[in-house]
This record gives structure tokens, sequence and C-alpha cells, in this order.
């Protein structure tokens, strides 16, 4: 059973009576909304913050090699790509040079983080 407002007196009556127990308005038809049944957002939810591309940028032109600009942007698995090559690889001089060509690649082509959110 759900409360409804009357259209006169803004008072919440029983859906289920003929009238409003104050105003004796007859009560509002079934197809208006109850009042109980009004939906709020989920508090736990909430808008993801953009990053900032003139932090994204430095991070990928000095620690580049490392993933770091991948990990501020939430892109963990080509973060943790990155830093297990240049680990692996990085004394061959070959790792430090493919990832740091990725890099590059990156700091240019990247506008978005890992959420979709536009980079500010």
């Amino acid at each position: 059973m759900a409360l409804m407002n009357s259209s006169e007196c803004n008072c919440k009556a029983r859906s289920d009576r003929a009238l409003c127990p104050i105003c004796d308005v007859p009560a509002p038809p079934a197809t208006q909304q109850p009042i109980d049944a009004v939906y709020t957002a989920p508090v736990s939810q909430s808008l993801p913050i953009a990053k900032n591309r003139a932090i994204y940028i430095p991070l990928a032109l000095f620690l580049g090699i490392f993933g770091v600009h991948n990990f501020y942007a939430g892109y963990h698995g080509r973060a943790v790509c990155q830093l297990l090559i240049t680990l692996l690889l990085g004394w061959l001089l070959i790792g430090v040079m493919i990832t740091g060509l990725w890099a590059l690649v990156e700091m240019i082509t990247v506008e978005t983080d890992a959420s979709g959110v536009q980079m500010v």
C-alpha cells in the first residue's frame, strides 16, 4: 500500500482510500507514481575523475620505459608489460628501445584514460 499526494491539500493519503482524510478530495488515479517508488541513485557510485594530460606527458617522456604513465592513466596491463620488458630485456638495451618507442607513441596518441574519460 503506497502513499499518494492529494491534488488539493498536498497531504499524503493512502492509495486504497477513495477520499483524502483531510480535504475529502478523491484520491489521485492509480496511474500516478507513488511517493515510495521514487528512484534514488546509489550513494556508492561516483563520476570518474578526469586525468590530467599535462601530468601524463612528462610521465611518459621521463618514466615511460617503466610504464609509469600507464599506471597513472589506469592501463595497468600495458604498464606491467612495459615494466617487465624493461626489467627483463633492459640490460640488452633492446628492451629500453622497445619500451621507449612505445611510450613516445602513447604520449602522442593516447587521449583517454582507462575508464574512457577524456584527459583534460
